[in-house]
């Protein structure tokens, strides 16, 4: 998969969860036309990679715990050059 691809598609799964659209895993899956167990690698690489992801049994979708962006969780990796 390019690189494009695999930030667009973690654009996508930034905004359903911003919006609280994601829906429980399966219905995640359908939205991002992958597998139930693509859909949870997504998401469990994006807490790898820093985003405050939950999920909320109650109201079954994902959540972020507090507030942030995709941009600013992804890049706060790398340092920068000084």
């Amino acid at each position: 998969m390019s690189i494009t691809k695999y930030l667009d598609r973690l654009r996508y799964v930034d905004l359903l969860i911003r919006t609280k659209a994601t829906g429980d895993a399966n219905s995640l899956a359908k939205k991002l036309r992958l597998s139930r167990s693509s859909t949870l690698a997504y998401i469990k690489e994006m807490k790898e990679l820093g985003f405050p992801i939950k999920y909320s049994f109650t109201e079954k979708h994902y959540y972020y715990d507090e507030d942030g962006a995709m941009p600013e969780k992804l890049f706060d990796r790398f340092p920068e050059n000084d």
